[in-house]
């Protein structure tokens, strides 16, 4: 026998501390009070009554005592919390690791998921353990892990709290000497490691999912619009399905297609008919059992020109840039004639910047005119002659701008703390930054000092920055599970308009998106919209499973479910209640 709360020889001082002061109660002496008596026949009855008791009355004293022995041995004992294998079952350590991949969430041929399995799995493995084990639950996801605990309804909530959701997958650290059980469908690819027992509720299933949608600008088209889509079928058979492409103004573009096992459906659906706003993808089958994949969600920004007004004393080159431009409607006024209105979507100030920051995003020609704005980064000196060595080409405003040969003549310095530096001369001093929160772009050179309106790339620089400052953008990709936005103190809501519980972290929005849908997050001046899909093969590939069929180690679960001082408590409580009967029937002291 070994015991939790106390070492051994504690355990047994306590018990021979126990006994003895429950015995030495019993044989405490106690003055009686003295009665006079008048009749010496009645104390003659009484002796002799007593002689012939005297062996029972012996019995009743041993009964009386042994039973408040063993009442206190095992109240004192149980809370040493006592442990005997062969009762309770092996003292171990027991971690509990849910696969979470979303493939989990696929129905079986009983209509039940593989996820409600192995939530069945894993109240198997906590109902057979013994009373001595300690339990920690985890998924693979790394959003739930569990303290250790031998509560058996705090384990099973654990278990029920999990869900399956997208995101990083691997197996949690178990530590030395525990014990791990996986259960898994194995398409995740999550290696368990060795000694793992593994409980597999793998069973193949059919699955016909949208891979890809993803709508793109058609460089052909002003404010044209394409939706690309692909299906594929991840099933063992040949199944036909309805594709359909739907608009948020009840445009409508349908096929249908019958695919075989492994085959696939692409096409490229022109939107010049679709009305701005939400756009939905979805793919039905005669034979789907993941739900997840069936449907993707786009946004597709609203076809407008833009409402642009330069302010300048007069650039040919930057006016005719913007003249050309078909998706621009342009005003121009001079600096000393600028007021700032609601009435254009973007300003350009070329050479020129107010003292106060406007309310529209601005595109600024020349920091040398910011040296009065506070709303702008501090400047300094004129640097002569730099280089442009590097630029961000993955940055919306400088994609498909080339800058090799742009040659300037003087910049001057500025402070690019918390802004984004566009490009860059070889001495990493800034040449175009940029600043999300307000929109604005800022050039260190004036147009007059650089060679840059010659070039090809220079009419892209314009069109590229002002779709950036004020027109719609396409909405960005994410998968289902913990949901991160790189804006601060967003307001999320869903696609029904409802709002979506959120949380800030690190300058950044943070939601959960159980499912697919289309997400806004807005702003007092901003609005981006999220599209949420599990458009990724590794999602809709349910059969690809690399788990083996490997029952779980069997466990030395013993002979009680519970802790041993549960029942000697329980033991102790039936023989009180005993001792109160036995007593008052004067069958005990």
């Amino acid at each position: 026998m070994n015991f939790s709360a106390l070492t051994a020889p504690q355990a047994a001082l306590l018990a021979f501390a126990t006994s003895g002061a429950i015995i030495a109660l019993y044989f405490l002496k106690l003055r009686h009070r003295r009665v006079l008596v008048s009749s010496s026949v009645l104390w003659q009855r009484v002796l002799d009554e007593k002689e012939a008791h005297s062996l029972w009355e012996k019995l009743r004293k041993i009964l009386s005592i042994a039973l408040a022995v063993l009442i206190g041995l095992l109240i004192a004992l149980g809370l040493a919390r006592p442990e005997v294998e062969w009762l309770t079952g092996k003292t171990e350590r027991v971690a509990i690791v849910l696969d979470s991949f979303p493939t989990m969430l696929t129905q079986t041929a009983d209509g039940r998921t593989r996820w409600q399995r192995a939530v069945d799995a894993a109240m198997s493995v906590v109902d057979s353990s013994g009373a001595n084990v300690e339990f920690r639950v985890a998924d693979t996801s790394g959003r739930f892990d569990s303290p250790w605990t031998r509560d058996r309804r705090e384990v099973r909530r654990f278990i029920e709290k999990i869900r399956p959701a997208a995101g990083d997958f691997r197996f949690p650290e178990i530590g030395g000497g525990a014990r791990a059980v996986f259960i898994s469908d194995g398409v995740s690819g999550v290696a368990p490691p060795a000694g793992a027992a593994i409980v597999p509720v793998f069973e193949r299933a059919g699955n016909v999912g949208v891979t890809a949608f993803e709508i793109r600008s058609t460089p052909s088209t002003s404010l044209g619009y394409e939706a690309y889509l692909e299906v594929h079928n991840y099933g063992t058979q040949r199944s036909n399905v309805d594709i359909s492409v739907s608009g948020a103004g009840g445009q409508r573009i349908t096929r249908r297609a019958a695919l075989q096992p492994g085959e696939s459906f692409t096409e490229a659906f022109d939107l010049s008919r679709f009305d701005g706003g939400g756009i939905r993808a979805a793919a039905r089958s005669d034979s789907d059992a993941f739900p997840l994949d069936d449907a993707a969600y786009a946004y597709l920004p609203v076809r407008r020109k833009t409402r642009a007004l330069l302010v300048t004393e007069g650039n040919a080159y930057l006016e005719t840039v913007l003249k050309l431009n078909s998706l621009v409607e342009l005003s121009i006024t001079r600096p000393s004639e600028f007021r700032d209105t609601a009435s254009f979507d973007a300003y350009i100030l070329d050479r020129f910047a107010p003292t106060a920051a406007p309310g529209r995003p601005a595109l600024i020609i020349g920091a040398g005119a910011a040296r009065d704005a506070a709303w702008l980064p501090r400047t300094g000196s004129t640097v002569q002659k730099p280089a442009l060595t590097a630029w961000m080409e993955d940055h919306p405003v400088m994609q498909h701008v080339s800058l090799h040969d742009v040659s300037i003549t003087a910049a001057t310095q500025i402070d690019a703390s918390n802004l984004t530096v566009l490009a860059s001369s070889s001495g990493r001093a800034p040449l175009i930054v940029a600043s999300e929160r307000p929109r604005w772009i800022l050039l260190a050179f004036d147009l007059q000092s650089t060679d840059f309106p010659f070039h090809a790339g220079f009419p892209v620089f314009a069109e590229n920055a002002l779709a950036w400052l004020s027109r719609e953008r396409l909405a960005l990709h994410r998968a289902p599970g913990v949901v991160e936005i790189p804006i601060a103190n967003a307001v999320i809501r869903g696609i029904d308009g409802r709002d979506v519980p959120s949380r800030q972290y690190l300058g950044a929005t943070v939601f959960e998106a159980r499912e697919p849908g289309l997400y806004t997050a807005e702003t007092r001046d901003s609005r981006q919209y999220v599209a949420v899909n599990l458009t990724s093969p590794r999602y809709s590939a349910v059969n690809r499973t690399a788990l083996a069929n490997k029952p779980p180690a069997a466990s030395n679960a013993g002979w009680l479910r519970r802790e041993l001082w549960f029942y000697m408590l329980g033991t102790a409580l039936v023989l009180v209640s005993a001792e109160w009967l036995t007593y008052h029937r004067r069958i005990t002291l």
